[in-house]
């Protein structure tokens, strides 16, 4: 719907200088003269399959520049949204061409390894084909065999270099009777989308087969779509009720109405398969295994808890370099913390705050995330900014390492806490969460870098500039206890009955024919023994010692003791006397204090989810 203003000429006089109502007036004069502006070209995609066995897609782009071009460039990213790592998905492009509106082949050229460059001539219309390798099945990659096809466009489609502003249109070759599940806006049958850009049309995955399984429900005038390629053992409409509960809370927080029409849940349920998501603007991509459903649904539950709030936290609600996206390079910032490890702490809360998450379960699983981050040595080297800048590097050495999921979603939680207790429960990171949102994503505008503590400053109304030196731009331990006392819960540690109370201070990997020592801890028993990571476990005082056997070795010793421990090193026998040292590797428990105050127990129902008639 437009607006249309209207002022008297006289009026507009009066407003306006002679030079300036001059300009006016040829102004309106084009504008009524019915000269349009020209129409923007629009990228056409084909997708058409190849025999199945082969697992290649070839793919046709075709681009009419609306003035000649002495060259084209097209290129396939280096990486995906979601995955900070350079991914180099040109290595599965084969048999690229380039031809103009005729047929005629255009001579191309590799600029880099992601990059073509096209001589145009005279040609009128740009049109490439080239063969796409697919047959890996995870979140975000592209898959195409005998029973699906299932597409993500940052590892699938070029884009015309500077012109990814351009709106596209997307068409399918399936098989008769195959189903498609896809979040772009379908403007034709059987299969043809269209997106507003390059970037939109790279952030829809999509899934066909003729075994797809949709479920869709209604909450707050979004229609949500739930697609199901693989077997699932209970009824969707079941899981479509608890994923209904999970989005209405999600959009509660958010002020009651999603930023888009309609959403995807995309899901692969794969035998043996393991868990992974990637989210996207209006849709999420998920990978489960198939045990979930009888064994672990509340992992189903929480993932897709993740990746819906990633339509706010992140996509929306992102850095300042996470968007416009540049696919060719890293994009660096010391925000995945945010990104990723808020979005840890929301999962299991939004769940349980859905009531499809016990109390009991969701401290049980904060208790397992407390014990993660605790057995991380890297915790005390590196800042959970400095993990997130690294993303794109991920160090191999556990004693550096630090998860800016795990310890990301503890900071959240402290935070979270805290501004509860300092506002006496009239403001919480919920009400941060959604500053950042207006203030940023509502303007189409990314955060800075100091973004979380603006908004963590502005709703709490006091400074947090010593919290974030110490824990997020620092590595002093999280003071979990303090922090879970304003909710009237306490941290104890624990040690399993069957777990050894002695420890030699490594980690071990392999099998009861070659065990590894696989990491040695800073400062501890074995580290100052002089035992290294790659050594190849023989003995403990004399007894075989294996991934199998040392746990029992272990029981039967005390800390303080002294062993003789015999590993093969470059393949020479070496002994070494270990001081045994406490077990420090802990399991945590998160309960609630015995007496709680009426303040603690007040924020505690509200922060949980727990309304004033429930338990």
């Amino acid at each position: 719907m437009s607006t249309q203003l209207y002022f008297h000429p006289a009026v507009w006089r009066r407003m306006c200088t002679p030079y300036t109502w001059l300009w006016l007036t040829l102004l309106f004069a084009l504008a009524g003269s019915g000269h349009a502006q020209p129409a923007r070209p629009t990228v056409v995609y084909d997708l058409v399959p190849q025999t199945p066995n082969s697992h290649l897609i070839t793919v046709t782009l075709r681009y009419a520049p609306p003035e000649p071009v002495k060259h084209l460039d097209v290129a396939l990213p280096a990486w995906r949204p979601g995955r900070y790592q350079i991914q180099n998905y040109a290595r599965n492009i084969r048999d690229f061409r380039a031809t103009d509106q005729t047929g005629r082949p255009l001579p191309w050229e590799k600029t880099d390894k992601s990059t073509w460059r096209i001589q145009c001539g005279a040609a009128r219309e740009v049109r490439v084909s080239y063969a796409c390798y697919a047959n890996t099945l995870d979140a975000g990659s592209t898959l195409w065999n005998d029973e699906e096809l299932y597409w993500n466009g940052t590892n699938l489609l070029m884009y015309v270099v500077g012109k990814k502003d351009l709106p596209a249109r997307l068409s399918l070759t399936l098989p008769a009777g195959w189903r498609c599940a896809c979040p772009l806006r379908k403007v034709a049958e059987p299969f043809v989308y269209e997106a507003p850009d390059y970037d939109t049309l790279a952030d829809a995955p999509g899934m066909a087969s003729p075994t797809l399984d949709i479920v869709r429900f209604e909450h707050a005038g979004t229609t949500y779509f739930m697609a199901f390629q693989g077997r699932v053992s209970v009824p969707l409409n079941e899981l479509a009720e608890s994923i209904r509960r999970i989005v209405a809370v999600t959009v509660e927080m958010f002020g009651g109405k999603a930023p888009f029409a309609d959403y995807w849940f995309l899901y692969h349920v794969i035998p043996g398969g393991r868990f992974h998501g990637v989210e996207h603007l209006n849709s999420t991509s998920i990978t489960v295994p198939a045990s979930v459903f009888t064994e672990r649904i509340q992992r189903f539950y929480s993932i897709t808890a993740h990746e819906f709030f990633h339509a706010w936290n992140v996509k929306r609600i992102r850095p300042q370099v996470l968007g416009p996206f540049d696919y060719s390079q890293e994009v660096y910032t010391r925000n995945l913390w945010v990104a990723e490890g808020v979005t840890s702490y929301y999962d299991d809360l939004l769940c349980r705050r859905a009531g499809v998450l016990s109390v009991e379960d969701y401290l049980r699983a904060l208790g397992t995330t407390i014990a993660t981050q605790q057995r991380m040595p890297g915790r005390l080297v590196t800042p959970v900014t400095a993990a997130s800048f690294d993303a794109w590097l991920t160090p191999d050495d556990t004693n550096v390492r630090v998860d800016f999921y795990t310890k990301g979603a503890l900071v959240a939680l402290l935070l979270d806490l805290d501004i509860r207790r300092r506002t006496d429960g009239a403001k919480s990171l919920d009400d941060a969460m959604r500053w950042l949102y207006t203030t940023y994503a509502e303007r189409g505008r990314g955060y800075p870098e100091n973004g979380m503590q603006l908004a963590v400053e502005a709703v709490a109304g006091t400074g947090y500039a010593d919290f974030f030196a110490r824990y997020v731009d620092g590595t002093d331990e999280l003071p979990y206890g303090e922090y879970l006392a304003a909710v009237g819960l306490e941290l104890v540690e624990t040690l399993s009955p069957t777990q050894p109370k002695a420890s030699l201070g490594i980690e071990l990997s392999g099998d009861e024919k070659q065990t590894v020592i696989a990491n040695v801890f800073p400062g501890e028993a074995g580290f100052q023994a002089g035992l290294d990571r790659g050594d190849i476990l023989v003995a403990l005082d004399g007894e075989q010692a294996t991934l199998a056997t040392m746990p029992q070795l272990l029981k039967q010793r005390q800390p303080g003791e002294t062993v003789r421990v015999l590993v093969f090193r470059r393949g020479k026998l070496r002994e070494f006397a270990v001081t045994l040292q406490k077990e420090k590797r802990l399991d945590f428990q998160v309960r609630p204090v015995s007496a709680p105050t009426p303040a603690q127990t007040r924020l505690y129902r509200d922060w949980v989810g727990l309304s004033a008639s429930s338990g």
